[in-house]
């Protein structure tokens, strides 16, 4: 039978993932962002069409929000643990 891991394990792994996720949507939300917006040259390299298709319809903002939830949450729950806010029992 495998051995089982902490509940920790599984938090910080979703931390590291939804964090590297996070940051190639991100990127992707600000520059359709400023293409839209014709700001620092975005709109040169993405047209309008194509940034409102990845802004708009594509709907990056929910995705974000709950990529971010589960980063935060996570990174909140590790640090309450590390100052002792949560006991953890002791493996038998």
């Amino acid at each position: 039978m495998a051995k089982s891991r902490p509940f920790g394990y599984y938090v910080v792994r979703a931390v590291r993932i939804s964090g590297w996720l996070m940051l190639p949507l991100l990127v992707l939300y600000v520059c359709t962002g400023y293409a839209l917006a014709e700001w620092f040259g975005m709109h040169r390299l993405l047209s309008e069409k194509t940034a409102t298709a990845l802004h708009v319809n594509w709907k990056l903002d929910r995705l974000l929000v709950l990529l971010l939830v589960v980063h935060a949450g996570g990174a909140a729950y590790l640090a309450l643990r590390r100052s002792r806010w949560f006991r953890t029992r002791k493996p038998t």
